[in-house]
Formats: structure tokens, sequence, C-alpha cells
């Protein structure tokens, strides 16, 4: 009798494991990246956002912001990243207090900060450097700092610190292992503030890497990692499946793109003549939200038009709708003049990068009649709703550029947010600190 209630409860397990990998097959969502030339067309800000938010940040003596600074944004708070202090800052825009400075005691970091994180749930706030990773209270009291140097030294998972560092939850980060070889054993750890490793992830993919240079391979610097609907996403750069981490810290796959027969070669990975070698598709990067996920691509030389191989792309959840966002023209030929390193006949280096940046492709702001923008590169994901920081924007270039010609020839469909903008306008300075531009997204 023992052995057939044993026999029973192995079927019953059996099925269950079954139910659940076809429940698990079913929920990953299938994306097919084969481009058309019905697919390509102007996308509209209007179609996707609800609401476009201008933050004007304090100027003043003991907040002065240099460039384009790492952004952080919470419900209540604004962190900026910063030399010689990362700067807080209320949800409107006024300067609370510094955090941190540049330095190499405690507290302080050595390298510009690529990482900003408030959690108001535990009153923290993390920040990490191409070498630190460090921990403050809201308060601006300092709490702790790991070296990344020393923590990859001793755990002996790689040669070079980890990148893309993101905070996970309870004092957890997640990042990518530089694959300096191609032979590394590890794609991806989740470690704590304190330096003690709670998981490693088996790197699957090896590659040779033809010379001291290497453009693309399994995982670098491009892979994405965001948090995203309580969970954080992982997709290494070449890879075609995005996937989520479980609370059980495990790797479940999320999304499955379809490159139509054309994915990079694993022989190719390492290969640092592969930007020439432009036959093959790969997703450059990628930011997801509710309803919607945004892809900058490459399709190579077989892309079905004249635009160049690098594509901007949307993808609507809802519908199944793929989209190419097509490039203006203007944006494209000013990337073809010559660039010299002080003004003079052509434009210098700085010039060309705000003029590129003005008429990149990207949405249509017919929301509010400001800058049109594109989720990649740009944009950060605030973790408590739908909305992403689209732009940093400095005032001399928001005063020069959004003049009357510049509305008037655009199509305006939110009146009250388009008052909004020039009221911002109005109250501006050239020498002010940034103004943050987040867009909510429907």
């Amino acid at each position: 009798m023992r052995f057939f209630v044993i026999l029973f409860l192995m079927g019953l397990l059996s099925c269950n494991s079954s139910n659940s990998k076809k429940v698990y097959e079913d929920n990953v969502l299938r994306i097919k990246l084969c481009p058309q030339k019905n697919n390509i067309d102007y996308l509209y800000a209007s179609e996707l956002v609800s609401d476009i938010e201008y933050i004007a940040l304090e100027t003043s003596a003991q907040c002065l912001i240099n460039g384009y600074p790492f952004v952080g944004v919470s419900d209540n708070y604004i962190l900026t990243s910063g030399d010689p202090h990362c700067l807080l800052f209320s949800r409107q825009g006024e300067f609370i207090r510094p955090i941190g400075s540049k330095g190499q005691g405690p507290g302080e970091y050595t390298a510009g900060i690529t990482m900003v994180t408030i959690d108001e749930k535990s009153g923290m706030i993390y920040m990490a450097s191409r070498y630190e990773l460090l921990a403050f209270r809201i308060s601006g009291e300092f709490v702790k700092k790991l070296n990344l140097y020393e923590f990859i030294k001793s755990s002996k998972i790689s040669t070079y610190p980890p990148k893309n560092i993101t905070y996970w939850k309870d004092d957890l980060f997640c990042a990518n292992i530089d694959l300096n070889t191609g032979n590394e054993p590890y794609r991806f750890v989740i470690f704590s503030i304190d330096g003690n490793i709670e998981k490693l992830f088996p790197s699957y993919i090896n590659f040779d890497i033809e010379g001291d240079v290497f453009l693309m391979n399994s995982i670098n610097d491009f892979a994405d990692i965001y948090f995203y609907n309580g969970q954080l996403r992982f997709r290494e750069q070449a890879s075609d499946t995005l996937f989520c981490l479980t609370d059980q810290l495990e790797l479940v796959p999320e999304i499955i793109f379809d490159f139509c027969g054309r994915n990079i070669p694993m022989n190719m990975r390492g290969d640092k003549y592969f930007a020439n070698k432009d036959s093959y598709t790969y997703i450059n990067s990628m930011i997801e939200m509710k309803n919607h996920i945004f892809l900058r691509c490459s399709f190579g030389d077989k892309f079905p038009s004249d635009l160049p191989p690098f594509q901007e792309l949307w993808y609507d959840k809802n519908n199944g709708k793929l989209t190419i966002l097509k490039q203006d023209y203007l944006g494209q030929n000013l990337k073809k003049i010559p660039v010299m390193s002080s003004p003079g006949t052509f434009l210098n280096s700085n010039e060309k990068e705000r003029l590129i940046n003005i008429f990149r492709q990207g949405f249509i702001n017919d929301v509010d009649g400001g800058y049109d923008f594109f989720p990649i590169h740009q944009m950060t994901h605030i973790r408590s709703n739908q909305q992403l920081i689209c732009k940093t924007c400095q005032p001399f270039d928001l005063l020069n550029d959004l003049n009357e010609d510049h509305f008037a020839s655009k199509k305006i469909k939110n009146k009250d947010a388009h008052e909004r903008l020039k009221n911002i306008l109005a109250n501006l300075d050239e020498d002010d600190n940034p103004v943050l531009m987040i867009a909510t997204f429907k």
C-alpha cells in the first residue's frame, strides 16, 4: 500500500512539474525583430505619455552642478552625482544637503559616481563609483563603504570590479562581471555592501578575443540591468533573452527576442573588428515599462531602408506592434559635419553633440512642445511608478532651443503642460543648475 501511495505522489509531483513548466513557457513573451519597411514610422509622445514634468534644481553656492550628472529620483527626493559632493534635493528641486564627497577617506569616493539610488523605505541612499560602493542615511550620515577592487580580489571571481551595479533590496546589489578574456567562469553576481556574495551565476558562453580591443562580447559595460515591476531585469548585450531575478535568486527568462536567424555567431563575440561585420542583428540596449519596451538595435546592412544601421524601436505590449522610429535627416546629417577641438569654421564637439541631441530621432513631443526624446541612453526608471527621467537639460540650451520659433513648429496637445514649460523657461537663468525632464507613461 505504501508503495502505491509513493507512486501516486510521484505522479502527482510529475504532473505539477509538467504543468508548471507549461505555464512558465507560456508566460515568456516572444518578440520578433525582423524589420520591414511598413514598421518604420514617426511616433508621437502623446500616444505613450500622459504628462511631462520639469523640475528646476535650486541654484546656490552650496549646490552647484557641473555638466550632466547621474540622477536618482524617489517619491520625495532627487539625488545628483557631483564633484566635490553628491547633492540631495526635494522632489520640487529645493536643495537639502550634500551627501558624501570626493576623496579617499570614509564616506568619500575616488572617482565619478556611476549609480545613485534612494530607498525611502529603509531611509538609505546608495551610490557607486568605479572603485567604491557607499551607503548613507537620507539624513546625510555615512554608514559604510565597500572597496570594489578589494572585494573582487578577495572573492576571486574576476580581475576587474563588477559593472552596472544596481541596488536590489535589503543592502543587496546586482552587477555584471566584465569579460576580459572571454573565458570568465561567472557572468552575474549578487552581493551585499558588506562584501558577502549571495549568489554567483556561471557563464555558459566562452569565446576568443582578437587583439587587445573588443567591442562586443557576452557581457560587458553594455549589459542591461534595471529595476522594473518590483523585480530586477538582466540581459547580456549579445543575448536574445531578458531575465528577471526572482526572490529565490534565480534568473528566469522573461522575454525572448527572435533575430530571424541573424544572431551573432559565437566565434565573433570577441572580434575587435565586429563593428565592420554588420550583417547581424543585436540589441544595443533596452528599457521596459508596463505597456512598452524601448530598444536600440543594430540590423546591419540587411535593414530594409537607406537609414543608418542603429535604430530606435518601440514595442507595444498590448497589441504586439513593433515600430521603428523614423529618423530626422537633419540630425543624421549633423553627424557628418567635421568637428574641430575649438570653435572655428566647423562645429566644435560640444556644439555638435548638442545639436545632435536636439534633432535626434525619438518621440515627437506634441505633449508640451519641448524636446523630443527617446528612452535609451537618456532615461532612468523611477522605481515607484510609471515614470522615466527622459532628459537632464542645461538652462543655456533650453533658453536657446525652446524659443517661439521652435514652439510654432510644434503641434501641442496639452496646453496646460505647455504653459508649465514656458513658466519654467521664464524663471531660468543661463547659469542655473540643470532642469530634470520626467515623463509619466500610460
